[in-house]
């Protein structure tokens, strides 16, 4: 290696450092306004019911914690710049057959319910995005239909609607 590119090499994670930092505070800022936010969200008197900043902050705390852990590698200065991901070339033709299976699940869910509604959108976006194998389509689709449907009922004692299949769960 010459020494030319180690001193290349030395620049680019130095760079990548200061940017990680600065990403990292952004995003804590970000976080805690949203934080700040969803924590004034209005209750409700419902026994035995979620509020409306339960999830927000579900997730403001999934982001936080994301943020952190940027930061900490920022600071430690690692960064792997090998591992970085080049994300698929994804056609212009898939993106808008995605975006139109979202608008059809969108106004198909009031009436299906969320699991009859789900397991075609799922299904369609496995295949828009390159799944072949039927088996994997099927179960994949259907699983994670019926398991988020089920997190919600059981855990979090949300209804999510039933719509056609209302009998059956």
């Amino acid at each position: 290696r010459s020494n030319n590119d180690g001193t290349a090499s030395f620049h680019l994670m130095k760079t990548m450092r200061k940017r990680n930092l600065i990403s990292a505070a952004i995003l804590i800022a970000i976080g805690i306004g949203y934080a700040v936010l969803a924590v004034q969200l209005p209750t409700r008197n419902i026994e035995n019911a979620t509020g409306p900043s339960f999830f927000p902050l579900v997730v403001v705390t999934g982001f936080l914690i994301l943020a952190a852990a940027l930061l900490v590698q920022a600071m430690r200065g690692r960064a792997n710049l090998g591992a970085v991901p080049v994300l698929a070339k994804i056609s212009r033709r898939t993106y808008i057959w995605s975006l139109a299976a979202a608008v059809l699940y969108l106004v198909a869910l009031p009436y299906l319910g969320f699991i009859a509604a789900n397991i075609p959108l799922f299904a369609a976006l496995m295949i828009l995005y390159g799944e072949k194998r039927t088996v994997w389509i099927a179960a994949g689709s259907i699983g994670i239909c019926l398991a988020i449907f089920f997190v919600f009922r059981e855990v979090f004692q949300i209804q999510l609607p039933a719509g056609i299949l209302g009998g059956l769960v």
